[in-house]
């Protein structure tokens, strides 16, 4: 069937249906009155009382015919790790804090010669001014990178250790 062939066909089934005489008016029918909803049911103390007898039967008392970890015995028989406690844990902090104080240190003192290494104007051929025995930007800023590479994984490493073992965050500021 093409697509003229339906427009044809929708047009007489249109032109049928606005041809028809109405059989009934709006006036004649009479208007649908909603019915009414039946008030909802509240629940009280008294009905639990009176149901409980019957709340094993739902399936609150059994037991599962099989554990979860009957297919691993070893990690039923360790014993779950005890979680260590605030003390430790801003004890411990104060070690990370003290490590990254040195790090930054570390960055700093290199920033600095960078910094120093850069502002000097390079002459080539007088001794000790050129790569003949002064380490070059390149090398200080390579070793800069790796230091504060350094200080974010201890920090992340310390942050996901105390995550792991239940360390609440305000234990670690």
């Amino acid at each position: 069937m093409t697509l003229r062939m339906t427009y044809r066909a929708r047009a007489a089934g249109l032109s049928l249906v606005l041809s028809l005489p109405a059989a009934t008016t709006t006036a004649e029918t009479p208007a649908a009155t909603p019915t009414p909803r039946p008030p909802a049911r509240v629940y009280t103390n008294a009905d639990l009382e009176r149901v409980h007898p019957q709340s094993a039967e739902t399936g609150v008392a059994s037991v599962p015919a099989a554990s979860a970890l009957d297919g691993r015995p070893e990690r039923a028989a360790e014993p779950r790790r005890q979680s260590r406690g605030e003390t430790h844990w801003r004890a411990e902090a104060a070690r990370v804090r003290e490590r990254l104080r040195a790090l930054e240190e570390r960055a700093a003192e290199l920033r600095a010669k960078i910094a120093e290494r850069a502002s000097r104007p390079v002459v080539y051929g007088r001794r000790g001014t050129a790569s003949g025995g002064s380490t070059s930007v390149t090398s200080l800023e390579a070793s800069l990178a790796a230091v504060e590479l350094r200080a974010r994984r201890v920090q992340e490493d310390f942050e996901e250790r105390a995550r792991r073992e239940g360390a609440l965050p305000g234990w670690l500021r």
